[in-house]
């Protein structure tokens, strides 16, 4: 199983995306008293956590909380231990960045986006702190997009492919409070991706550029999906005050909690409609299950966003026999495609 662990609800920065989202539609069973950091015990996470579970701190900014994150690498046992972050605080870390499986750091693009949606200087002390900590972590270090109006996501992918192992993506459309008419864009930007990527993987190269590589691998094994984040079913939300959520999107809504530390079984939560009725749900395993039960958006926007999933999926089965032949040559191979599932990215964009 795969837990986040919120360690803090707060955070030091205020990105154009995070200010405007407020979640005013659905309060009727809100939980507003969640503590900005851990108020349970740590020795009952301690009992819950098994040898066999990853544990992502997660937040607002988990490392808001360094001291509780120490805590709980010194006493909880896991098959690994990962952290979602913005990357400023990375350098506090010391010598417990050597025991992170997996890092992923938000970050836009190059300096000019980054700044744009995070706030002047951000990318400076952002980069400044991952060229750091490469000295010492030998792990999966992600870099975490998000892509807006104004974005352009194959000159930014091209720019972190040079400076992260992997890159994942999503895309900023959770209120829709803008007009959506960049998708029609953001659609060719990804046209042209694919190939690049393709092109690349000609040259001997996989790049692990998440919503490409999962689903990829999953059309070569011509495998079922469900929810690609593992989110209600595989991968939980531990709160601050205990209480388990389906993801981190979710802690708070009383009624989404699927039980608490100590309890012997979770509730399992899955997609339901428009997901369930779709033709390429086995293929995409459904969207944001937050969005999905909350029916935020209203159907136009929520076939409008799913549209540039269909096309991705589209494109990417249209490259699938070439992706095959160069399998089948040698010059790529199979364990190239191989990832940890419900590692904190998005497949699904």
């Amino acid at each position: 199983m795969f837990y986040h662990v919120i360690t803090s609800t707060e955070c030091n920065l205020e990105c154009k995306y995070c200010v405007r989202d407020e979640f005013t539609e659905v309060e009727e069973d809100m939980d507003y008293c969640l503590p900005p950091r851990i108020s349970y015990d740590i020795e009952r996470l301690k009992k819950f956590i098994t040898k066999e579970d990853y544990v992502t701190f997660y937040g607002g900014e988990p490392l808001l909380a360094m001291e509780d994150i120490k805590k709980i690498m010194d006493s909880v046992e896991c098959k690994g231990f990962m952290t979602q972050t913005n990357g400023l605080f990375l350098d506090q870390l010391g010598d417990y960045i050597e025991r992170f499986h997996t890092i992923l750091v938000s970050i836009d693009g190059d300096e000019e986006i980054t700044d744009k949606n995070r706030g002047k200087d951000v990318f400076k002390k952002v980069m400044n702190n991952v060229n750091l900590i490469k000295e010492k972590f030998k792990g999966e270090l992600i870099a975490r997009m998000t892509i807006t109006r104004g974005s352009n996501v194959y000159k930014q992918v091209l720019w972190l492919s040079n400076q992260f192992d992997s890159i994942h993506w999503q895309l900023d459309a959770m209120f829709f409070e803008e007009r959506t008419e960049w998708l029609g864009e953001y659609n060719k930007q990804v046209d042209k991706l694919v190939d690049e990527w393709v092109s690349r993987m000609e040259r001997g190269k996989v790049e692990r550029w998440y919503p490409f590589l999962v689903i990829m691998d999953s059309l070569l094994k011509n495998e079922k999906s469900k929810l690609r984040c593992g989110s209600g079913y595989a991968n939980y939300t531990i709160a601050t005050n205990g209480k388990i959520a389906p993801c981190p999107i979710m802690c708070g809504f009383k009624e989404f909690y699927c039980g608490e530390l100590g309890c012997e079984k979770l509730k399992e939560v899955y997609v339901k409609e428009p997901c369930t009725s779709c033709d390429v749900l086995d293929t995409c395993g459904g969207r944001c299950l937050y969005s999905n039960i909350t029916k935020l958006w209203k159907e136009n926007d929520y076939k409008e966003l799913c549209g540039t999933i269909k096309f991705l999926i589209k494109k990417l089965e249209s490259k699938k026999s070439v992706v095959e032949e160069l399998l089948n040559g040698g010059i790529i191979k199979e364990k190239d495609f191989e990832h940890l599932k419900f590692n904190g990215v998005e497949v699904i964009p």
